[in-house]
Formats: C-alpha cells, structure tokens, sequence
C-alpha cells in the first residue's frame, strides 16, 4: 500500500464511530486498541450483544461500524446481527469469530454480515475486512 493509501485509510477510520461487542474483556481491549492505532477516534465496548443492543437504543449516534464474536452469553453476535441490521439497516456489521465453519459463513451472510475474521485474527485481517467496507 502507497502512504497516500494509508494516509486516505487513516481519515476514513477516523471520520467512522465503531462499536467492538465481545464479552472476553482482553480481547474487547485489544480490538479496540487496534481500531484506535489503525485512526479510529470513537469506538464503544460492549460486553455482550444485550450490552451493544442497549447502547444501540439510547445512543445519540448509531456507529458506522460494529465488529461482534458471535459465541456470546444471552444475546449472541448472530442475534445482534439480525437485531441491528433491522433497526440499522446502515450500520456495517463485521463478525470476528472463532465460527470459521462454511455453513456458519453462510448464516451470517444470509443475516446480512458485511465481513468476517476468523479467530485468532491478525492486524493484517482486521484492516483487510475494514479496507472492502472502504470500497464498499
């Protein structure tokens, strides 16, 4: 990638509000600090999908952008999918997610997924799912 990529990547992350839901704290903060290096200025935890689902309601702005796992406690990132993609028909949905069965990637793009990163992910397939929402 050219700097003058890099540098339009960095201003797009910066102008988009994300929102990471994952219930392993460790790995919600080292997502969401990635998004941050990456240019990201606001992104907002949440613990699980009834988490995210309650910031989504009583948010002033809905985010850009949603990264979840899917195998979550009560509301699990397949059921956050459906529930914001209805609501938000918008927002862009990324799964990060140990699921990496094809029938499971079939399901999510059935539900409307916009992206999806196997787990362990790497920096690398975080910017790349992030970079086919840019030409999206």
């Amino acid at each position: 990638m050219t700097t003058s990529e890099d540098a339009d990547f960095t201003a797009w992350m910066s102008q988009k509000e994300f929102m990471v839901v994952e219930d392993v704290s460790s790995a919600r903060m080292l997502e969401a600090s990635l998004l941050r290096g990456l240019g990201a200025k606001k992104v907002t935890p949440a613990t699980d999908g009834a988490d995210a689902l309650a910031k989504l309601d009583h948010a002033e702005q809905v985010p850009d952008i949603i990264i979840s796992d899917w195998i979550m406690p009560d509301v699990d990132g397949l059921a956050l999918l459906e529930a914001a993609k209805a609501k938000y028909p918008d927002v862009k949905f990324i799964m990060l997610t140990g699921k990496t069965d094809l029938d499971d990637v079939r399901v999510a793009r059935g539900k409307g997924v916009d992206g999806y990163i196997a787990k362990p992910f790497t920096k690398e397939s975080l910017v790349a799912a992030l970079k086919k929402l840019v030409k999206g």
